[in-house]
């Protein structure tokens, strides 16, 4: 599929996009709520249903063990979370359930849509009318909307999201066009750019998935920490790659003296242009958009997000 025909609806109207690599748990019992805000960097302490946070889960040294979008329903909460990490989330949250009414249990029938753009909630408001679960999820800054879907009600939810789209001239994509979009817009994924080795502040997550205004949270003495002392040693960059060909993850990127400073992540081809687009985590001090750096031996420069809404 088109990628660069993906990002022009995500820029225009809205890009619906099935997320197979997302997981649902489903968080149930009275003390979900209270537990849970224990346990994220988000405040979810006063949502209600229908609404919709993004956030981490953190272990006692401040280190992620995964990023989550929280979906608050009447009778239960609902975690989207990616797929691989599903096992070692159940274990964590085991782990911190002592006394609390609540219990944590995989949630295999849903189908996960992330909806980006700034008609999104067009979709959003269709899917729901027809059984799905979501709201207001806007990790791109362009606008979106999250839609969980039951497995009885896929075809339904797919039917409404389609026809929103085709009704509005927007777009059904796919991953390709997602990870075009969010590599444009500077947003890492967990697994790829950030994973259990990483602390908040260098996957450049403190601004959207931390609350420094929240009550006590697990690992929060450590990310609070980090943030009073200003930088980490390390950090997530977006780099401007010449050349077409997008470099591997994990090729290594070198100062302007050949001095490895870092590696590359995730990347994409950006299309029409002839360069490449990249995220990479790299030592702090070539982290700075304008620094000049080398990927793979290829001319690279740390820049901003090319389409930050």
């Amino acid at each position: 599929m088109d990628t660069q025909k993906q990002i022009d609806a995500a820029l225009r109207v809205f890009l619906a996009v099935p997320r197979s690599e997302r997981a649902v748990l489903v968080v149930s019992g009275q003390d979900r709520m209270t537990w849970l805000n224990g346990l994220l960097t988000c405040d979810i302490g006063k949502l209600g249903p229908g609404a919709v946070a993004y956030g981490l889960v953190v272990g006692r040294t401040g280190r992620v063990v995964a990023d989550v979008v929280v979906v608050v329903d009447t009778e239960r909460t609902l975690l989207v979370v990616p797929a691989t990490a599903v096992d070692t989330l159940l274990a964590h949250f085991d782990h911190y359930l002592v006394m609390e009414d609540a219990e944590v249990t995989k949630g295999e029938s849903f189908e996960v849509w992330e909806v980006h753009g700034p008609s999104a909630r067009l979709a959003v408001d269709a899917a729901v009318a027809r059984g799905g679960l979501g709201g207001d999820f806007n990790r791109t800054g362009l606008g979106g909307g999250i839609v969980l879907s039951p497995s009885e009600l896929r075809g339904d939810v797919r039917g409404a999201i389609e026809r929103v789209s085709v009704e509005r001239g927007a777009m059904v994509g796919d991953e390709s066009g997602w990870e075009a979009l969010r590599l444009e817009l500077g947003i890492p994924e967990f697994g790829h750019d950030f994973d259990e080795s990483v602390y908040p502040q260098e996957a450049g997550l403190e601004k959207t998935a931390v609350s420094f205004q929240k009550g006590c949270y697990l690992g929060q003495e450590v990310v609070c920490m980090l943030e009073l002392r200003g930088h980490v040693k390390r950090r997530l960059a977006s780099l401007a790659i010449d050349g077409p060909l997008p470099p591997k993850r994990g090729v290594e990127v070198c100062d302007a003296s050949g001095v490895r400073v870092g590696e590359v992540t995730s990347a994409a081809a950006r299309p029409g242009t002839g360069h490449s687009v990249a995220l990479a985590m790299v030592k702090r001090a070539q982290a700075e958009p304008g620094v000049r750096l080398s990927v793979g031996g290829v001319p690279a420069q740390v820049v901003e997000p090319a389409i930050r809404g």
